[in-house]
């Protein structure tokens, strides 16, 4: 491939300001949304009263 022909790198350069423009839309929606505050808050959104949160609920078998 020559240096001054860069015809076949195009759909690759194309797929990257494809993904690079989701990306920053992604962050944009998920702001705007309020995902991005609180990390502590929402991280703890997944405890319940049967699996509150600090108790250990699951556990390997041991080996003999």
């Amino acid at each position: 491939m020559d240096v001054d022909s860069y015809t076949d790198l195009m759909p690759i350069i194309l797929l990257g300001v494809v993904f690079f423009i989701s990306a920053i839309a992604m962050l944009y929606w998920s702001s705007k949304r309020g995902q991005l505050r609180n990390f502590d808050d929402q991280a703890k959104t997944i405890f319940t009263k049967e699996e509150p949160e600090g108790e250990i609920s699951d556990s390997f078998p041991s080996k003999y």
